[in-house]
């Protein structure tokens, strides 16, 4: 007997298996079939034809069962983690779909056999723009039935806001209901996402492939102190830079914007970014990790009588109490979930009251901190209890003011300082570490923010109208700087509103040189407190609803930046009623004609 047909009768080795492997996944489906059949006739150890009939079954399954993944998301956190999923998934041998929700076709819903769902929750539990069809066709009369489909959601969401992954779990509840059978569990993630998301793919892809328990391999870097096979850990590419891994730099310069008695306080910031290879587009965000002020720090620890030399667990190390809050934990925002392991401690019955009403639990957050909440509702924690109760510190998001081409190597920002007083002082953690507690020399950590929602057309000549009163200006003289350098022939129209010209016309001068040279084709500014009758930017609109309307027929692109909880809804009003009255339509015709922007991707928002 010769050497080849001895080892047909010997157990396979790791590398034969290998072999086996890349061969099963480099054929189709009659390939799979004949191949089989030839098994059949050879004399393999029982255990190897059992290994290699199971990878069989999966490899026929997964090339004969396509997989959908749905993406609605402002930021490109979600389509990270989609993109993540469907590497890993494809190197597995699925057939997988990436699809942004906004770009989804409903009609083909019905027909989908897996489905993953990753979507997150804007503001106050509603959902972001590119989710806004997928979520009201499946609330609505149209939704199939989905006996034959399994999913799976990931939801993202902030934990500062009451309605935390509201829409996420919305949409996990619905297809449960259409019929839908959920393969895994929805998990919900915080701003600090990664390990989560990862737990929820590994989840996934383990119940793809039949097996029981999370595959530990997926995310390793080694495996054994030997690299792992890419098969099993394919890489998603990222940034050097990210916001697991912020970019150390420093503050270039500072400019109040707000003249002299003015009642705000507006400034424009300067970032260097050289040397970093961080890339960005007009419509993204600068994240920035602040710091506590010690202010604030001292008044939690009067507040619990607590020693800030105490030492507490920090990771792998210790370091000082005072230390720990002013650098590692929220203590400006509450939220529910602080609340609810905060009364584990107080058992207080108002407090689980108001635990228990999202209205209430809304009221009660809003403009109070830690220190008031302890001041309410007093109780003796330990140095660890606090700790332990405590978010961990969040980056804050800005939208970009500049344009790369104009400033290369560095990035602007435009920020309102937060200060005011109800039961104590208070100011915002973010903008006044910026403003106060930031100098030239001391370092920053930053890293960027892509906005897929918020993009300029990619047709320099098509037209655009932008909406952004105070410090809603900041991406609009980002797209005036980038049409500026790139020489876009489109037209642009900005309404800007603030509460006096005199002090709170911000890029006052940049603006009207602009308007001078042509670029700004057409500048209305509205300012608030100038006149007896409050006017506001979409006063201005009203004033101008006829060529705005004209605009639009023309194919014009319509933007907003700035409040969400009333300016934004305003103006979304106004643009409806401006359509109905210039266009002869009722009120419904126009809500439809809006809807059809925002699908198209000619009515984008930034909204906060």
């Amino acid at each position: 007997m010769n050497q080849t047909e001895v080892n047909y009768l010997l157990p396979f080795s790791t590398a034969q298996k290998k072999l086996v492997d890349d061969l099963l996944n480099s054929f189709n489906e009659q390939q799979l079939s004949w191949f089989a059949g030839y098994l059949s006739g050879i004399s393999l150890p029982r255990s190897d034809q059992n290994s290699i009939a199971q990878s069989l079954s999966i490899k026929g399954q997964q090339s004969q069962t396509p997989i959908t993944i749905l993406v609605g998301s402002r930021t490109n956190n979600g389509t990270s983690i989609a993109k993540k999923l469907k590497a890993i998934a494809e190197s597995k041998g699925f057939l997988v779909h990436l699809e942004d929700m906004n770009d989804y076709k409903l009609s083909k819903l019905k027909d989908e056999k897996y489905l993953f769902v990753i979507v997150s929750t804007h503001g106050e539990g509603v959902p972001p723009l590119a989710a806004e069809d997928f979520y009201e066709f499946i609330h609505g009369k149209r939704a199939p039935k989905l006996n034959n489909t399994k999913f799976a959601v990931l939801a993202l969401g902030d934990r500062s806001y009451a309605h935390f992954c509201k829409t996420g779990k919305d949409v996990d509840k619905k297809l449960e209901e259409l019929g839908a059978e959920r393969i895994y569990s929805r998990i919900d993630c915080d701003v600090d996402f990664q390990s989560a998301s990862n737990s929820w793919i590994q989840g996934i892809i383990s119940k793809l492939l039949g097996q029981n328990g999370n595959s530990s391999l997926l995310f390793a870097n080694t495996n054994g102190g030997k690299k792992s096979d890419k098969s099993e850990s394919p890489q998603v590419k990222e940034a050097v830079y990210s916001k697991f891994n912020p970019f150390k730099t420093r503050l270039l310069d500072k400019i109040k914007l707000n003249g002299r008695g003015s009642e705000k306080e507006t400034v424009h910031y300067e970032i260097s970014l050289e040397n970093s290879g961080l890339n960005y587009e007009p419509g993204d965000a600068l994240g920035i990790y602040p710091f506590n002020s010690s202010r604030l720090v001292n008044e939690l620890l009067d507040s619990l009588k607590l020693d800030a030399s105490t030492e507490v667990d920090h990771g792998e190390s210790k370091s000082s109490l005072s230390e720990v809050l002013t650098h590692n934990h929220e203590l400006s925002v509450l939220t529910p979930e602080v609340l609810t392991k905060y009364n584990e401690y107080v058992k207080s019955n108002e407090l689980s009251q108001i635990l228990a009403d999202s209205d209430k639990l809304n009221e009660f957050i809003y403009g109070r901190d830690l220190v008031d909440l302890i001041t309410e509702f007093p109780t003796n924690l330990s140095a660890e209890n606090l700790v332990g109760m405590l978010r961990k510190l969040q980056p804050r998001l800005y939208s970009i003011a500049s344009s790369s081409n104009t400033h290369p190597d560095e990035v602007h920002l435009t920020v309102a300082t937060v200060r005011y007083k109800n039961s104590r002082y208070k100011e915002g953690a973010c903008s006044s570490f910026l403003s106060d507690r930031l100098n030239d020399d001391q370092e920053i950590a930053v890293y960027l923010e892509k906005n897929l929602e918020f993009k300029l057309p990619s047709d320099p000549n098509a037209a655009v109208i932008m909406v952004g009163p105070g410090t809603g200006i900041a991406p609009f003289r980002a797209f005036l700087q980038e049409r500026e350098a790139k020489d876009a022939k489109g037209k642009n129209w900005l309404f800007f509103g603030d509460r006096h010209f005199s002090t709170d016309f911000l890029y006052q001068t940049e603006l009207l040189n602009y308007h001078k040279k042509g670029l700004l084709t057409k500048l209305n500014v509205a300012f608030s407190r100038d006149t007896d009758k409050k006017v506001y930017v979409q006063h201005k609109m009203l004033e101008h609803s006829k060529e705005l309307f004209n605009w639009l027929e023309n194919g014009a692109y319509f933007y907003v930046c700035g409040d969400m909880k009333k300016m934004w809804k305003d103006v979304n009003q106004t643009l409806v009623e401006i359509i109905a009255k210039e266009s002869g339509q009722g009120l419904e015709d126009a809500q439809e004609y809006v809807k059809q922007l925002k699908k198209s991707r000619r009515y984008q928002v930034d909204v906060y």
